[in-house]
């Protein structure tokens, strides 16, 4: 065979298959008569089927995996409670917090503003309560007649002896108890009124405020400077009766006068200033309710009063106070006696015998005198204690005068301040 019988044997081959095939396809999509047509019913079922197999099937699948199903959408659902709840109490603290961040900065501003005013009505009281302690203790009639040269001059030393040590100690006393006593009573008077404030209510009136500050005018006008004065001055002869006007004293004598005093006023038990402050600063519960308009939340805080008064914390700041106040006056006297003692005479000026360290140093400052190491004699002693408690309270006075010292350090002192910061957030928290 030629090869190109073989190419048309090829071709024809080829155009067979072609017939065929485009027959076939003409058949499916019924162009020749004799094709079958499609049947839709047959299709629609076909449908049916596999859609109700697939169902089952998924149904099966779910049957399966019914505990996983369970389990995650449990897990899911718990997942997404959690979080909203998460999300609502974050919100809720958020809140809670701002609500007591607030509360905390208007509480603070009002506890400054009542510590102002706390520090004001003690400089304005301490003023009347120099003046009492003066009068209970003048020395003017005593300096008086020593003026005139009397016949019985050492009597009357002695008794300016008494009187002198009398006052300074009184004004120790009472200006650390006044102080105390207006710290409490201000804030707790302060911490009432913030209560009224939050709750929106008016319990605390106008009235009743200055009823109950008027509680410390029994210390100041009535009979509390007065018993004060008596008791301390009975503690006073105890200590310096037997002691001449003649004897030499150095300084560490004097601070031991003043320490034996001390222990001699807080050993009495029943008079203590300290301890029984309340016995002095306040009238009787039975004189308060003789008053027509003495209310009951007036008595409720005349008793907050005296327990707060009577507790451990103020006897602890009273007597923390009482021992800085005659540091103070020992300071104040050692002061006192380096300006007088550049006035005596060579002749009359004493000292301790010194060791040989020590006079070394006084050598090497001979224009400095050691105060601690002079002799002075009681009677000279007597004119510098009355001469420091001579006038009250004087802020505008330079150098400042001890009382005008003992107020300051008071009201400026820590426990102090600590113990008013208690008191008020006791009472606007209750």
């Amino acid at each position: 065979m030629s090869v190109l019988q073989k190419t048309k044997l090829g071709e024809q081959v080829h155009l067979f298959f072609f017939f065929r095939l485009s027959r076939e396809f003409c058949r499916q999509v019924s162009l020749f008569p004799s094709s079958p047509r499609l049947n839709l019913k047959s299709l629609d079922g076909r449908k049916e089927e596999e859609v109700t197999i697939m169902l089952s099937r998924l149904q099966e699948f779910l049957s399966r995996h019914r505990r996983k199903f369970i389990v995650t959408g449990a897990l899911v659902g718990g997942t997404i409670y959690a979080a909203r709840y998460a999300q609502r109490k974050l919100v809720e603290y958020q809140e809670r917090q701002a609500r007591e961040f607030f509360e905390r900065t208007r509480r603070m501003h009002h506890f400054e503003s009542t510590e102002r005013t706390c520090n004001q009505v003690i400089l304005g009281m301490g003023e009347e309560m120099c003046q009492a302690v003066l009068h209970e203790c003048s020395t003017d009639e005593l300096l008086e007649q020593l003026r005139q040269n009397p016949t019985n001059k050492l009597e009357l030393w002695e008794q300016m002896k008494i009187v002198s040590f009398t006052r300074l100690a009184t004004f120790v006393y009472a200006s650390s108890m006044l102080v105390i006593a207006l710290r409490v009573q201000l804030n707790l008077l302060g911490g009432y009124i913030y209560r009224d404030i939050i709750t929106e209510q008016r319990q605390v009136t106008d009235e009743l405020k200055q009823q109950y500050l008027s509680l410390i005018r029994h210390f100041i006008t009535d009979d509390g400077i007065r018993d004060l004065a008596r008791f301390i001055r009975s503690k006073v002869v105890e200590v310096l009766k037997s002691m001449p006007l003649t004897r030499q004293l150095t300084l560490a004598d004097t601070e031991q006068i003043f320490w034996s005093l001390q222990m001699a006023i807080n050993g009495d038990t029943r008079h203590d200033p300290n301890s029984k402050m309340t016995k002095y600063l306040l009238p009787d519960l039975s004189r308060l309710q003789q008053r027509a308009n003495c209310s009951p939340l007036m008595q409720q805080m005349y008793n907050e009063t005296l327990d707060m008064l009577e507790s451990e914390d103020c006897v602890s700041v009273c007597v923390h106070n009482v021992s800085r106040g005659f540091s103070l006056s020992c300071d104040a006297i050692a002061e006192s006696m380096g300006e007088t003692l550049q006035h005596l005479a060579p002749g009359e000026l004493q000292q301790q015998p010194l060791n040989s360290q020590s006079q070394t140093k006084q050598s090497n400052n001979n224009n400095l005198l050691n105060v601690n190491t002079v002799l002075l004699a009681l009677a000279k002693l007597i004119p510098i204690v009355s001469g420091l408690t001579s006038r009250g309270y004087d802020s505008a006075a330079r150098p400042h005068n001890l009382p005008t010292q003992l107020l300051s350090f008071y009201v400026v002192s820590e426990k102090s301040k600590m113990l008013g910061a208690n008191v008020y957030e006791t009472f606007s928290s209750g």
